[in-house]
């Protein structure tokens, strides 16, 4: 073998170890496209999204994190913050300014025509649901399976540039991705669904396919089932103390004796045992008439009491709250914002700012991007926008004193201020006012204030006198 022959391609890819899990990274599989190559991991139905198994052997599937209390809390946590966000079809200026594509005058008829088509869509995505509980449902797949696939409905099917008229959500276990020699994405179903064969993939435009944590070609991870162990052990805690809860020692004591006591002499007196115990403690024969009852003990017996078995016995109890913590920071949760309140945060705002900024800003990023592709094809200056705003306004005092800052420093006009609080514009309030001019903010003290440092915050709200 010549020495330059290290550089020839090679002609058998198929023992190539580029695959994890079973999945093709994507780029592999559009080299293979474009070489005529057999694809050797083309098509996979969310092949570790599905299910997995712990190493004691306890599966881990979609039905069983829609049933574990910390996997669907930290879920329903993201997916009400979300679903309740107003989205606007914002349009970028030539300025490099964004406003409302569907109200500013400035806007163009073509693009304006566009947007009110776009903001009608997800005002009402289809005649089942309204925009809140699309986009619950929506949130729920994409973190409970790893991705969400939306269906576009259109009135012609085969028209990419038709804005659809309804939009629907597949179940996204039963889609299985594929990449046609043009290289766009098809999706095919394992089962019909909506009028659509199993046997007739369906187009890119048709589909809106988000990832959540995207890995390999065709699916994202899975956070849930990837953490089998973690799940698991938060699920089997909550069983064990059930089984303690319904099968552990009821009474309050058990009888013993060192004699040894034939079977049938010890069935007798066990039966008359059980009479006696039953009568004392409260059943339906027992007479309360008469307190202080008490039991006479024959062949040698003692009395010895037992304490229930509690969760603390086996130091569950701290495993519990260990692992729930570790599942809020797979799903980027503050424990606190589901019920666990050992959590040191300043404040309330402060927790649901890290949240917002870290967790539910990604997440529409995310959306955003794919909504753009989908939905704004030949409309450049076009975007969707799902509207953030009011997570970060904090009280309405906090709220009043940016407002008096900002109109203060020269930033806002006295109406943008007035736009923040909701409130209508007034006449004469369009002009910056001068920064020079000495501004007071507003005192007195707000239980979510964000200064930081504890204790009272009159002081520095009252910094400017």
């Amino acid at each position: 073998m010549a020495i330059l022959d290290i550089f020839k391609r090679k002609e058998d890819v198929s023992n190539e170890a580029n695959t994890l899990f079973g999945q093709t990274a994507l780029g592999n599989n559009i080299v293979y496209q474009s070489g005529k190559k057999q694809v050797p991991v083309n098509t996979q139905i969310l092949y570790v999204t599905t299910s997995s198994t712990n190493n004691a052997g306890r599966p881990v599937d979609m039905s069983l994190l829609t049933r574990n209390s910390t996997v669907l809390a930290c879920v329903a946590a993201k997916a009400r913050a979300i679903s309740q966000l107003p989205i606007r079809v914002m349009a970028e200026l030539d300025d490099g300014t964004y406003v409302d594509a569907c109200k500013d005058e400035n806007v163009g008829k073509r693009d304006k025509a566009k947007a009110k088509q776009v903001a009608s869509l997800l005002a009402e995505p289809n005649k089942f649901q309204s925009a809140y509980e699309f986009w619950y449902q929506w949130i729920m797949w994409y973190e409970l399976s790893g991705e969400a696939f939306t269906l576009w409905w259109r009135q012609n099917q085969n028209n990419p540039l038709e804005t659809p008229l309804e939009m629907y959500l597949l179940d996204s276990t039963l889609i299985a991705v594929t990449i046609n020699p043009a290289r766009y994405p098809s999706y095919r179903l394992s089962t019909p669904s909506y009028g659509f064969s199993r046997d007739e993939p369906l187009s890119a435009h048709q589909v809106m396919h988000v990832k959540d944590m995207a890995w390999q070609g065709s699916a994202g991870f899975n956070k849930g089932i990837l953490a089998a162990e973690l799940v698991s052990l938060d699920q089997d805690i909550d069983l064990y103390a059930n089984y303690v809860m319904q099968n552990g020692a009821k009474p309050s004591g058990m009888f013993t004796t060192e004699q040894v006591i034939p079977d049938g002499k010890f069935k007798e007196i066990a039966a008359r045992l059980k009479e006696a115990w039953s009568s004392m403690t409260g059943s339906r024969q027992s007479d309360p008439s008469k307190p202080g009852q008490g039991m006479l003990l024959d062949q040698g017996m003692k009395y010895t009491p037992l304490q229930m078995l509690t969760l603390q016995d086996a130091d569950a109890h701290n495993l519990k709250i260990q692992t729930m913590k570790r599942i809020c920071g797979l799903f980027g949760v503050p424990p606190a914002l589901i019920g666990i309140q050992d959590q040191k945060y300043n404040n309330t705002q402060t927790l649901l700012d890290e949240f917002y900024k870290s967790t539910i800003y990604p997440t529409t990023v995310n959306i955003q991007q794919k909504l753009k592709m989908q939905l704004f094809q030949g409309y450049p200056n076009l975007k969707i926008e799902f509207d953030t705003r009011d997570f970060l306004k904090g009280a309405p005092l906090d709220q009043m004193n940016f407002a008096v800052a900002g109109v203060g420093a020269g930033i806002m006009t006295p109406n943008e201020a007035r736009e923040y609080m909701n409130m209508c514009n007034i006449d004469g309030a369009d002009k910056l006012l001068d920064p020079s001019a000495k501004t007071d903010t507003i005192s007195g003290t707000s239980p979510q204030d964000t200064g930081g440092g504890g204790g009272s915050q009159s002081r520095k709200m009252n910094i400017g006198k």
